[in-house]
């Protein structure tokens, strides 16, 4: 009698089982390779984006406050900072904007500081600049003006009062730098000057600009520097240090205004000793006294109206692509939670088919072993080694490449849009250990349930070949007429089918898996791909957005009319509130009050996502969008509160929910607007349609407009667009992955079942090649059945993938983001195909095997 202990020989047996059985130790190592592969690469990608982004900002040290003022930064805000230096890094810069009249092109030109103490550039070649006629340039404007190289001679050239402001006005580029401040590759933020929205930087030496103040000083708080950025933590951190720096800088608005009128007395005294001459020398009723002292008390007048500046205090979400690239990170996150646990599940459910049918095959090998006296467990172990080992090896290979691959691949996808260093994959070991666990339960844990009853049996039982499945009346042979038209070989594909009801179950949720994970990595495409093209054909159509300081004079308006691009324009109010409710995150929207609402409908479509209904604007509340009403669960009739500017929050009726994808907006008439607010609407903006959409023409429109008197902003949809696209181009790519990691596990799931259903059924087609039948008739025999199999499994997973797509929709989403929610109907035909196709290879691959069948081998008795 032979002990519980394993043997050696009986070691080389389970090793010669893998040998012999390579095709399925492979295709449960590959289906696991995939699953582990997906689950782990995906999910360490968020985590790699955001070390990488978290890396580089501590090693540039980007500041974590800027402060500005309406009247400069002086030695005197700075000598405030200097106090608390043990809690913060700061430096001051100095900046001027300016419009390129050469190339239409607006630059921010400041100045380097002497020690970059935060905001470090990265140089990408050459160097900073030594002399005062030299200067670097930002990396964006080499791809804006390619003539631009190390060594070029560049001039500032632009309106003859700014010109005044620089010293020196041509220099020599020696170098071309990166900011941290601005980590997207095309987007440096807004200006006042020029069409409203920089092109590029430009750095000099300290002493070009002939400004006396700085434009901003940077500030980096210390106990942030090992903050995660993004966290809660530092959010939290963020806001009490913002509070900290607005006390420090408090008591400087008054200091600034009483030296502002210092110093504007000091210039006034000259004339007023002349003044006070005069009036010695002249005649009291003298015109010439009278005047000149007119205009002493009108300069003081002006003098004691001096007001106090205002400080503006910005944290890093100021800075261009900050705040959109964590959103991005995001996205990837919420699609890694979902995803690839449906993609892990579907391995485990093919997993589990594979081992029954092992076990099944070995029922002989585990009775001869039983009768030799072995124990249960050594019995079982093998199954248990087979499957571990698959498994092992599986997520060996699978972290390896996963983790190495796919954020790699989606980090250079994004690379294309920002401006940061490749990224360090790490291992995040807690998902490493759940996708062993889930790996060892798909094969171990599948060979523990299957093994539960036959270990049970006697020898003798496991020694017979387990009897065949017997066959049932299907409920289709009731139906007379139809059974009767039916040919043979249809009857028997379709008793085949129903015979073996697992087998079935599995096939059909295997591919219907798949299929819906096809499906919803194209309709994520479909999604993403119909925000900008409804948002910006569809639902807005107006070209720009001017923004005034208040109601639009008449030389304003002309300024409008008279450009050659003006075709039609809506005057409005358009304000930034604050929606602000308990237990829902703070969301900004944009309020718009058309001065004429009837005319509104030209430029904006108000209307219902699913009916198209359109609304119009009346006296009895606000529209909404769809996102804001959901994120804040409101229904027509409900109350939404708003916050405008100091004003307290005041609660408006939702008359309308409307369709809209891009941040939140919310429209009134300016009835609803007196009623709710108390005032009349200022209107201090212009909705602009324009005759064509040429570029150049369109920059040239800004820039022109911008010259006129009170013009503060002139916002181009078509840069909007532009970056829209391209961040919506980027989010192709991940979808791109889904659907071909999709697509090759479907090939693995379909070549497996495939072949557990022709290794099952060997003596089955050995007996009907025996009796006559071709080739091609065998693999037709299995091919029907596995066709109707396909059929079934692309029906369900319709339903599955439009399941799937919601939910991942739902998890995908940003606050400030609505996803389209349709999947077009090529979607499904293009997964369907792919899928027939997986099948259709799947079944050339089982007829090159089928024709090599040894018929003879096949019937031996085994009794």
């Amino acid at each position: 009698m032979v002990g519980a202990a394993m043997t050696k020989s009986y070691v080389k047996a389970m090793f010669r089982e893998i040998g012999r059985s390579k095709a399925r130790f492979l295709s449960i190592m590959l289906i696991i390779f995939l699953g582990v592969a997906f689950y782990t690469g995906i999910r360490a990608t968020g985590p790699d984006m955001l070390q990488a982004a978290d890396d580089y900002y501590a090693t540039q040290k980007l500041a974590s406050n800027s402060v500005q003022s309406t009247a400069g930064l002086t030695k005197q805000d700075l000598a405030v900072l200097h106090q608390h230096r043990s809690q913060i890094a700061y430096q001051a810069v100095k900046y001027l904007d300016i419009n390129q009249l050469n190339n239409n092109q607006t630059v921010r030109v400041a100045e380097v500081p002497a020690k970059q103490r935060v905001n470090r550039l990265t140089v990408v070649s050459g160097h900073l600049p030594r002399k005062a006629n030299e200067i670097v340039l930002d990396q964006q404007a080499r791809t804006l003006q390619p003539h631009l190289k190390l060594g070029s001679t560049y001039k500032i050239a632009t309106t003859a009062k700014l010109n005044r402001s620089f010293n020196r006005r041509t220099f020599t580029v020696v170098g071309f730098v990166n900011s941290p401040r601005y980590i997207e590759k095309t987007t440096r933020g807004v200006t006042t000057v020029g069409k409203g929205t920089l092109d590029y930087f430009a750095l000099v030496k300290p002493g070009t600009l002939t400004q006396k103040v700085a434009s901003r000083i940077d500030v980096q708080f210390k106990n942030l520097a090992a903050v995660a950025p993004y966290s809660a933590t530092y959010k939290h951190r963020q806001r009490v240090n913002t509070a900290k720096l607005k006390s420090w800088l408090k008591p400087q608005a008054a200091k600034r205004q009483a030296q502002l009128q210092r110093q504007a007395r000091a210039q006034l005294a000259p004339q007023v000793r002349r003044v006070s001459q005069l009036s010695q020398q002249l005649p009291a009723n003298s015109p010439i006294l009278i005047k000149a002292q007119a205009q002493i008390k009108q300069a003081q007048t002006k003098i004691a109206a001096i007001g106090q500046p205002t400080y503006f205090y910005t944290g890093r979400s100021a800075n261009p692509g900050y705040s959109e690239y964590h959103e991005n990170t995001q996205r990837v996150v919420a699609l890694s939670t979902v995803f690839p646990l449906f993609f892990i599940a579907i391995a485990a459910l093919i997993c589990l088919t594979t081992m029954t049918r092992m076990v099944t095959e070995l029922r002989i090998q585990m009775g001869t072993l039983k009768a030799l006296g072995y124990s249960n467990l050594a019995i079982g172990s093998e199954f248990m080694l087979y499957g571990g080992l698959a498994s092992l090896l599986g997520t060996l290979l699978g972290v390896g490449f996963g983790v190495n691959f796919f954020p790699r691949f989606i980090a250079q996808a994004y690379g294309s849009m920002y401006n940061l260093p490749a990224i360090n994959v790490q291992y995040l070991w807690t998902d490493i250990l759940i996708a062993l666990v889930i790996a060892l339960a798909c094969t171990m844990g599948s060979a523990a349930i299957v093994l539960r009853v036959d270990l049970h049996s006697t020898p003798a039982t496991l020694m017979q070949p387990k009897a065949p499945k017997a066959g049932k009346t299907l409920w289709l042979e009731h139906w007379h007429g139809l059974w009767r038209r039916l040919s043979f070989n249809h009857k028997v594909t379709l008793r085949n089918l129903f015979r073996y009801k697992q087998r079935l179950l599995m096939t059909v949720l295997g591919i219907a898996g798949c299929m819906a994970m096809m499906i919803t990595g194209f309709g994520l495409k479909d999604s993403i791909g119909d925000i900008s093209v409804k948002q910006f054909n569809q639902l807005w159509h107006y070209d720009a957005i001017v923004v005034r300081n208040g109601t639009q004079t008449t030389q304003q308006r002309r300024a409008l009319h008279r450009q050659s691009l003006y075709k039609n324009d809506l005057v409005l109010k358009q304000s930034q509130v604050t929606v602000e409710r308990a237990g829902v995150a703070n969301q900004t929207a944009t309020l718009s009050v058309p001065q004429r609402p009837q005319q509104l409908k030209k430029f904006v479509v108000l209307r219902n996502r699913q009916s198209h209904h359109a609304y119009t604007l009346n006296g009895q509340g606000a529209i909404i969008d769809e996102k804001l009403a959901k994120l804040y669960d409101v229904k027509v009739g409900d109350q939404l509160p708003l916050k405008l500017g100091d004003h307290a929050i005041k609660h408006v009726r939702v008359a309308a929910i409307a369709e809209n994808y891009v941040n939140h907006f919310i429209y009134l008439s300016p009835q609803a607007y007196h009623h709710i607010f108390g005032q009349h609407p200022v209107y201090n903006g212009n909705l602009v349609q324009f005759k064509h959409h040429g570029q150049t023409a369109q920059n040239q429109f800004a820039s022109d407009l911008l010259k006129t008197k009170g013009m503060l902003n002139v916002s181009l949809l078509s840069t909007e667009k532009k970056n829209n696209f391209q961040m919506l181009d980027t989010m192709d790519l991940v979808v791109v992955i889904f659907v071909v990691a999709a697509g090759a596990l479907a090939l693995v799931v379909l070549y497996n079942l495939t072949n557990i259903n022709v290794s099952e059924r060997i003596r089955e087609l050995s007996t009907i090649k025996v009796l006559g039948f071709y080739d091609s008739e065998v693999t037709m025999y299995i091919f029907r059945e596995n066709l109707i199999l396909t059929v079934m499994g692309i029906f369900f997973g319709c339903f599955m993938g439009d399941w799937l797509h919601s939910y991942i929709l739902n998890t995908a989403e940003i606050d400030s983001l609505m996803f389209s929610p349709d999947i077009h109907p090529v979607s499904y035909g293009y997964s369907a195909l792919l899928t027939l196709a997986f099948s259709l290879l799947v079944m050339w691959l089982m007829h090159r095997k089928l024709k090599r069948i040894n018929m003879l081998d096949a019937l031996k008795s085994v009794d």
